[in-house]
């Protein structure tokens, strides 16, 4: 019984230690003896530079270093030689010290020292059992007390009852190691999360979202019905690391070290949760009704022809990596931005929210191609689009029944009349919005990035591009942000000021 108990003991005192162990090194949240850690966080070949470099500068710019017994004033360069290694007799070795006065250790006297150790121990030895050899000799024909009986074994009575003590004093320490084990395994858990998700300022920082509430509102919404591939890391994490590459822009071997799993897993978790928040989150891209956009119509909009508008629309560009094929290269290169891009049209009420999202096009798609295939005047019901003077064709829209309203331009003209500059000066004011949501959508700095080929294109068991994936998932989690067009009057705001 205590044997297994004794067993059961050292398990678990083993597994605390490799526990705590783990949990120290969990709390330091990065492992500076790894060398792809070092190399990829600092650009250093590998940990042992690293730690060169530290003992360097600490010891030309720190006090001098103090040993366990006292201490001692090293010189720079010999104490980052000592950093590094023993010193060694070879001239051609990083670790050799020149010395006039080598030290060489005699043998012999090791030798001396080990025999003297041998000759004490024999002597004390012989003195044990001469000892034991006098107890023996001595007569004992009585039993002082009944615990010291023997019981039809070697064992007495006193040995079992000790035994028992033993026992129930192994069966308490079990019990507390079983405790401290379940204590420290729930907290790896938890370092291993390395984030607490009930942080309404955490949430926001890393994923955008407003608050928690918020954050578990939407996990709950795509996991009603689905659930990951992947089961580690845990589901909420997975979601939040998902969020943090969009708002951050994290590469995956980034998000790999601070998650503690491989490049390929991250990929895994962040094309399978993007393929559901694709599909999910359409439903947050909502073209509202007439009566909806009148009923809630901003003081701003108020005055017509303004009061008729039913969406103000712009085209934005996201710059991408060049691609290898020429004739994808030609399609993507933007004379504007003098770079490969992919451009998008956007939509917003005028209550600021975005309504309406195009595919993506090549950079040198011109707005009126994307404008005329991406579907726009199919919504329009003889309303009134307001956009800047690139959308310079109202007799696509003139067509459809829909007017549009773009600033007055002095071609043609000496100069704009009075009427005109104060209408365009009022449209300017309320065509800045279209601009704000855009901006927006690219507080996810994935798309503030260029972004690679492989983000861009289709992948082979999609129907839809990966980056319009993205784009629409960024929309729908913007329009959850509370920054739209305010009710509020210029007045009123400086009244409040």
């Amino acid at each position: 019984m205590n044997t297994s108990y004794k067993e059961q003991v050292r398990s678990l005192e083993s597994k605390v230690q490799t526990l705590t162990c783990e949990r120290k090194q969990l709390k330091s949240d990065v492992d500076l003896k790894d060398d792809q850690i070092i190399h990829f966080y600092t650009g250093l070949r590998s940990s042992k530079v690293f730690f060169a470099l530290l003992t360097y500068l600490t010891a030309m710019y720190l006090q001098p270093v103090m040993c366990e017994r006292k201490a001692i004033a090293y010189p720079n360069h010999v104490f980052l030689l000592l950093s590094l290694g023993k010193p060694s007799d070879d001239p051609l070795s990083p670790d050799y010290i020149p010395s006039k006065l080598p030290y060489r250790p005699d043998p012999s006297r090791k030798m001396d020292r080990y025999q003297r150790s041998l000759r004490r121990a024999s002597e004390v030895y012989e003195m044990n059992t001469a000892e034991e050899v006098e107890d023996m000799d001595t007569d004992v024909t009585e039993v002082k007390s009944y615990s010291d009986m023997c019981v039809g074994t070697d064992v007495t009575m006193r040995d079992i009852e000790d035994m028992e003590k033993m026992n129930t004093s192994y069966k308490e320490q079990v019990r507390s190691l079983e405790s401290k084990v379940q204590t420290l395994t729930c907290e790896r858990k938890q370092l291993k999360s390395d984030v607490d998700l009930k942080d309404d300022q955490i949430i926001h920082f890393y994923t955008g979202l407003r608050s928690s509430k918020v954050f578990f509102a939407l996990l709950t919404y795509l996991t009603t019905a689905w659930s990951p591939r992947t089961l580690s890391p845990p589901t909420a994490l997975q979601f939040y690391l998902v969020l943090m590459k969009l708002r951050l822009g994290l590469t995956h071997k980034d998000l790999a070290f601070r998650f503690h799993c491989s490049c390929a897993t991250i990929s895994t978790i962040f094309h399978d949760w993007l393929n559901i928040m694709a599909q999910r989150f359409t439903s947050l891209i909502h073209w509202p009704s007439r009566e909806v956009i009148k009923k809630n119509l901003p003081t701003l909009f108020r005055s017509p022809p303004f009061n008729a508008v039913r969406c103000i629309i712009d085209c934005s560009e996201i710059f991408i990596d060049r691609p290898t094929s020429l004739s994808a290269r030609a399609m993507t290169y933007s004379n504007y931005k003098s770079h490969n891009t992919i451009k998008f049209l956007v939509g917003i009420s005028p209550t600021g929210s975005i309504t309406f999202l195009s595919k993506s096009w090549g950079g040198r798609a011109s707005d009126k191609t994307i404008t005329k295939s991406s579907g726009l005047i199919d919504l329009l019901e003889g309303d009134i689009v307001m956009a800047d003077r690139g959308f310079s064709f109202p007799e696509y829209f003139a067509a459809k029944g829909v007017q549009l309203l773009i600033p007055a331009s002095t071609r043609g003209k000496t100069q704009l009349s009075g009427q005109e500059v104060s209408v365009s000066r009022h449209m300017s004011r309320m065509r800045i919005h279209v601009e704000r949501a855009i901006g927006r959508i690219k507080n996810y700095c994935i798309l503030r990035q260029t972004l690679p080929i492989n983000l861009v294109k289709r992948r082979p068991k999609d129907t839809v591009a990966t980056v319009d994936k993205m784009l629409l998932v960024c929309s729908a989690l913007s329009n959850l942000d509370n920054l739209h067009i305010s009710d509020e009057t210029p007045c009123d705001r400086q009244s409040t000021v």
